[in-house]
């Protein structure tokens, strides 16, 4: 009776080690993640007034701009061609591009940590103006991790005129429609638009999506165990990512850019078929390795 207790006794404990070991290994993956979700920029702040004042801009003159201010080529277009005020505006956008803020991360599911940037009482705060959005444009972030993996987070503009975004943001919630502005809480913000695609185009894509992905179940296995590219009227679950991809696929836009079962926010930041709106808190270089 004796042996036996002794021989349970040991099992328990090598069970405790080992969950150790592996919470251990867990929190450590964590905090080994979490320097890897936000850019600040590495080089030197440049003047950029000058560019500002020509009529016509080269290729050099947008890929400064883009190094300064996190705008790309249709953000800066859209502000020079519509704000009296667009010197000021761009200016400012090289002001938040630059100035460094507090991080916290803090848990958002049982597996799930969430950034946030905060003012020194930990309360959150906006890091950034948006660059001119409209509807059909996807937006990402590095943000969450979650047992040591960067998988990020990622919505689609389904409504611009009332800052509206189509999100599946948490396991055991529906996917839900959510306001544009808490993605400038975030530490890092990558803001994507179809290339040459008109307008029409994306507000079908945007609408296509409230009408076929809201209120859908949060599913992580969708690919696995369901179907990635169900028939539309037919979709069981849905992800962060598949909520994004699943629209921009109907109308002949594989926005996967790995193509494998599992769509993930880097595999739409990595995507040959956007270009960049904006971002901050991201290389320029390295907009998602």
């Amino acid at each position: 009776m004796k042996k036996k207790t002794k021989s349970y006794q040991k099992k328990a404990l090598i069970a405790l080690i080992t969950i150790i070991i592996i919470f251990a290994a867990i929190a450590i993956a964590e905090k080994l993640t979490e320097p890897l979700g936000y850019f600040y920029p590495d080089y030197p702040r440049t003047d950029i007034g000058p560019i500002l004042e020509k009529e016509t801009l080269s290729d050099d003159d947008y890929k400064e701009l883009f190094y300064q201010t996190g705008l790309g080529r249709s953000a800066i277009d859209e502000i020079l061609k519509n704000d009296p005020s667009a010197r000021e505006k761009i200016l400012k956008f090289q002001d938040n591009f630059f100035t460094e803020h507090n991080i916290s991360s803090q848990k958002f599911a049982v597996i799930v940590n969430h950034e946030s940037l905060v003012d020194k009482d930990e309360n959150k705060i906006y890091g950034f103006d948006l660059a001119p959005y409209k509807n059909g444009y996807v937006l990402v972030t590095k943000a969450t991790h979650s047992l040591g993996w960067r998988h990020g987070h990622a919505g689609i503009i389904t409504d611009a005129g009332r800052e509206e975004t189509l999100e599946a943001v948490l396991l055991g919630q529906d996917s839900m429609l959510q306001n544009i502005n808490k993605w400038r809480c975030f530490p890092s913000f990558i803001m994507l638009r179809l290339k040459d695609a008109p307008q029409e185009d994306l507000d079908e894509i945007a609408e296509f999506a409230k009408n076929n992905l809201l209120n859908v179940p949060y599913g992580l296995t969708v690919g696995l165990f369901s179907r990635k590219n169900p028939e539309p009227g037919n979709i069981k679950t849905t992800q962060c990512a598949h909520i994004v991809w699943y629209p921009f696929m109907q109308f002949g836009y594989d926005i996967d850019s790995d193509g494998s079962w599992l769509v993930t926010p880097k595999d739409i930041a990595n995507s040959d078929l956007f270009e960049i709106v904006q971002i901050y808190g991201v290389n320029p270089d390295e907009i998602w390795d």
